[in-house]
């Protein structure tokens, strides 16, 4: 793993904390779920629905959802820390397919837990009609190579040649995990997002990612339409992709403009003269 580098965030220093400690006050206002209560809502086999929001308007949909929803607590915790190595093929093999739209696409990745202390190796498979199927095995550590076990479990997994997958993007992050308690739904949402290769850094701590997991799209659930309200759409946003197309310049990045635009929309409304592009470690 590259030694972490230290660079400017996007929004002022102070008002980020304050909004920070802003969304921790919130938290404490809802109903808490244990890591074993909420496995009943794991949807590994569901419909994602993403949105990028900025960090300024968490707080107040916080605050729309804490009638409705109960929050994950691990060992204390109700915002967790995530490590996360993504691997791919030398020629971007996973990238690519999402870039071109193709399906059944991969995603493999080691995740670390950073609240509980656990670590998985996971794949996530899209399939045709938007569903995505997660698999994944308890590992002992991240690792920058794949150990007998590891090899094993993805042969099983992944339909592709194990061998060449080598490591392509870290990054880390902080979530929320929310679950209506009305409806069978969860709800991430991730902040802090900090993207890291050999190469580049890349922050979007002014920006949260919001995902919701439903085993079937409904346009009536009231986090859809709390989001609707205030003014966001879903979008087709990947971490993996996002950090892969902005860190690296030999990959291509077109279909992605959107996702780009996005970024600097949300920036400009938040803070101005914020320089967007990647920071070099």
């Amino acid at each position: 793993m590259p030694d972490m580098q230290t660079t400017n965030p996007p929004l002022i220093p102070g008002i980020q904390n304050r909004i920070y400690a802003e969304i921790e006050r919130i938290t404490t206002h809802f109903p808490v779920v244990m890591l074993d209560e909420i496995r009943a809502y794991a949807l590994q086999d569901r419909v994602d629905t993403k949105y990028l929001i900025r960090l300024m308007d968490l707080p107040a949909l916080l605050n729309e959802l804490s009638d409705s929803c109960s929050i994950l607590e691990v060992e204390s915790h109700k915002i967790s820390g995530y490590r996360t190595l993504y691997l791919d093929t030398p020629a971007f093999t996973f990238y690519h397919d999402h870039h071109n739209g193709k399906r059944p696409r991969f995603k493999i990745r080691m995740r670390e837990y950073l609240s509980s202390g656990q670590t998985f190796l996971e794949i996530k498979r899209k399939e045709n009609g938007l569903r995505t199927v997660k698999n994944r095995v308890e590992i002992s550590q991240i690792r920058e190579y794949l150990t007998p076990h590891m090899q094993n479990f993805l042969s099983e997994n992944y339909p592709g040649e194990v061998h060449s997958l080598q490591p392509a993007l870290w990054n880390t992050f902080d979530r929320i995990t929310l679950v209506n308690n009305n409806t069978f739904e969860r709800l991430t949402i991730d902040t802090g997002l900090y993207f890291f290769n050999m190469i580049n850094t890349l922050q979007l701590s002014h920006l949260a990612v919001v995902e919701l997991k439903q085993s079937d799209f409904s346009r009536e659930s009231l986090i859809v339409q709390t989001l609707k309200h205030q003014g966001y759409q879903p979008i087709s946003f990947s971490k993996y992709c996002t950090g892969i197309a902005t860190l690296r310049t030999d990959v291509k990045r077109n279909r992605f403009k959107k996702n780009f635009l996005e970024f600097k929309a949300a920036t400009k409304r938040t803070y101005d003269h914020v320089n967007f592009t990647p920071i070099h470690a």
